[in-house]
């Protein structure tokens, strides 16, 4: 970073809240507070570059993301420098009255509907929805998995579901981990995975991840009904397209997290968790 902003004075202020793909860091460069996300390994690399081309592509379309500050590339690592928005992680909202849960999770509706809602083609790197659920089918077999959740996941990343005509833009990893809250101000943060594709893979996300964190169903509701409200089009789907679009997401984190020990373990545990699980039908 100093290389790339010589005479510029770069401190290190704190580790994010959240953050748990990533290295990730608030920082101040000269007088700007930036956060700083960085990574190693290639996988990773190429989702902060990834990320970079979406948020370049979403300057100015009036949906509040994180305004790229640099994409900085050396032999070691990918460096990803964001400005820094008010607010701050929605996993905190959990814990908060479940007024201010309500608003945040209407706020995630608003937010999702209008991405979903970008249907022009954006200049950024996407492979969608089906090359995803490719790349994580062809991972399958080299991970260490028990025999019943590979055969589930090799299952669900084969459901028709995922070949569904494109539709607009999706977040890839939807969720209240992924807002940043600044009551009544929110944005949507982490574009890594973003893609074109159904608007169920986020919706499913959604309602997986409010499962498991043991939200009342009602909240649930509600989000939906929001949602449906500013886009009545969306695509009718049974329960088993849900579960087959959650599972593929828990496939491909698993190829993504099987070199770290740790999130590797626990990504399995929510697997296996997943299983038992009984989805709803859209």
């Amino acid at each position: 970073m100093q290389a790339a902003f010589p005479g510029v004075s770069i401190h290190y202020l704190s580790p994010t809240e959240g953050g748990f793909s990533h290295y990730s860091a608030v920082v101040m460069v000269g007088a700007q507070r930036c956060v700083l996300k960085s990574a190693t390994l290639a996988a990773k690399r190429a989702d902060l570059r990834h990320e970079a081309a979406i948020l370049q592509a979403l300057a100015g379309r009036g949906l509040p993301v994180p305004p790229l500050v640099a994409l900085l590339d050396t032999g070691e690592a990918t460096v990803e420098l964001l400005e820094a928005l008010p607010g701050t992680s929605g996993i905190t909202v959990y814990s908060r009255s479940p007024a201010e849960l309500r608003a945040a999770l209407a706020a995630l509706a608003n937010l999702l509907a209008a991405t979903h809602s970008i249907t022009s083609e954006l200049d950024a790197p996407e492979s969608g929805l089906a090359a995803r659920a490719a790349q994580a089918l062809a991972q399958l077999p080299a991970l260490p998995l028990d025999d019943t959740v590979r055969n589930e996941l090799a299952a669900s990343l084969q459901h028709p579901v995922w070949q569904a005509a494109p539709g607009g833009l999706v977040h890839g990893d939807a969720g209240l981990h992924n807002l940043l809250w600044h009551s009544p101000y929110a944005a949507l943060l982490d574009w890594e995975w973003a893609s074109r594709g159904t608007p169920l893979f986020d919706l499913a996300w959604v309602w997986w991840t409010l499962r498991w964190r043991k939200m009342p169903p009602a909240l649930w509701a509600a989000l939906l009904a929001r949602y449906r409200a500013l886009r009545p089009g969306l695509p009718a789907a049974d329960s088993a397209a849900l579960r087959a679009l959650a599972l593929g997401q828990i496939a491909s984190i698993l190829g993504r997290a099987v070199h770290e020990q740790t999130a590797y373990a626990e990504w399995q545990r929510r697997a296996q968790w997943t299983l038992g699980l009984e989805f709803p039908a859209l």
